[in-house]
């Protein structure tokens, strides 16, 4: 199983899969990334993004600092769609190998 970053692509060309996939916030699965002053004295629980930065509407509330407007973000669970997905799969994965493993093999033979 894997996951394509591209398919989980912000509009600043950064990849949002691991957050995704391990959580953010206090709910987070990893070491945090956030340094901000807000976010550490939150304890990890909000964090701002300008609203400028984003592409497209996201679904938290918005506030103006200074005249420029963020989104008030909060942490979210942990989606482990890869684990699901292969513990889904798990009676077909021994097929699904051995039938790449075979194309694979009769595409190099040619």
């Amino acid at each position: 199983m894997f996951a394509d970053p591209n398919k989980f692509m912000a509009e600043n060309n950064q990849s949002y899969l691991w957050f995704e996939y391990f959580g953010t916030g206090n709910k987070a699965e990893m070491p945090h990334v956030g340094n901000t002053k807000h976010f550490l004295e939150s304890g990890y629980t909000e964090w701002f993004i300008p609203v400028s930065k984003v592409g497209r509407s996201l679904n938290y509330p918005i506030i103006t600092i200074e005249n420029n407007q963020f989104y008030v973000a909060h942490g979210t669970k942990a989606n482990h769609f890869l684990a699901d997905g292969e513990f889904q799969t798990r009676s077909e994965n021994i097929n699904i190998v051995k039938k790449k493993i075979n194309e694979m093999l009769k595409e190099v033979c040619k």
